[in-house]
C-alpha cells in the first residue's frame, strides 16, 4: 500500500490535504485534538485512496498554475451559489410563484473525469439546479426557471473549467 503512495507523492498530497481542509470545515476547531483526529483519518483514507486509484501508469501532476485556477474555481462557485440562493428565495417567497421548470439536455466538453464530475457537481450544489444524468457527453438538467436554464448552457464555470482542462493537455 505505501509503494502505491510513493509512485504518486503529489497526488497522495493532494488527497490528504483535502480531507484534511473537509476535516477542519466540518469540525469547525483547531484544537489539537481535532487536528490529531483529523490528521489519522486523513492518512487512512488517503491510504485507502493510493490502494484504490494509483497506478503506475497514472501519476498525479499537479502544478501551481492549476491550484490557482481550482481556487479562483471555488470562490466563483461559492459567488454563484449565494446568488443562486438569494434568486430562489426571491421565487419562492413571490406569491404568484413565478417557476418555469425544464430539462436541459446539453453536451458536456470535458475530457476529463474528474472536471466533469465537479463541474456536474457545482451544477446540483446551486440552488434551482440538479443535475438529473451525466453519461459520456450528454448532460441532462433539471432548472427551476427558464433564464436559469438558459444560463446553464453558457456557463462562466465551464469556461473556467475547460481553460484548466487545457492546462492538463499542454502538460
Amino acid at each position: 500500500m505505501l509503494d502505491r503512495m510513493k509512485n504518486d507523492v503529489m497526488g497522495s498530497m493532494f488527497i490528504f490535504t483535502l480531507m484534511m481542509a473537509f476535516w477542519l470545515l466540518i469540525s469547525a476547531s483547531v484544537h489539537w485534538q481535532h487536528i490529531l483526529a483529523g490528521a489519522v483519518f486523513s492518512i487512512i483514507l488517503t491510504l485507502f485512496w493510493s490502494n484504490l486509484h494509483i497506478s503506475s501508469e497514472h501519476v498525479t501532476n499537479f502544478t501551481i498554475r492549476q491550484g490557482y485556477l481550482l481556487f479562483k474555481y471555488f470562490i466563483k462557485l461559492g459567488i454563484e451559489v449565494v446568488i443562486a440562493n438569494i434568486n430562489v428565495a426571491m421565487i419562492v417567497l413571490n406569491p404568484k410563484l413565478p417557476i418555469s421548470p425544464g430539462i436541459v439536455i446539453m453536451r458536456c466538453d470535458l475530457e476529463r473525469a474528474l472536471l466533469r464530475v465537479l463541474y456536474v457537481n457545482s451544477i446540483t450544489l446551486t440552488p434551482g439546479t440538479i443535475t438529473v444524468e451525466l453519461e459520456d457527453n450528454l448532460l441532462i438538467v433539471h432548472a427551476l426557471t427558464e433564464d436559469v436554464a438558459h444560463g446553464i448552457e453558457d456557463w462562466e464555470l465551464n469556461r473556467r473549467l475547460m481553460e484548466m482542462e487545457a492546462l492538463y493537455k499542454n502538460d
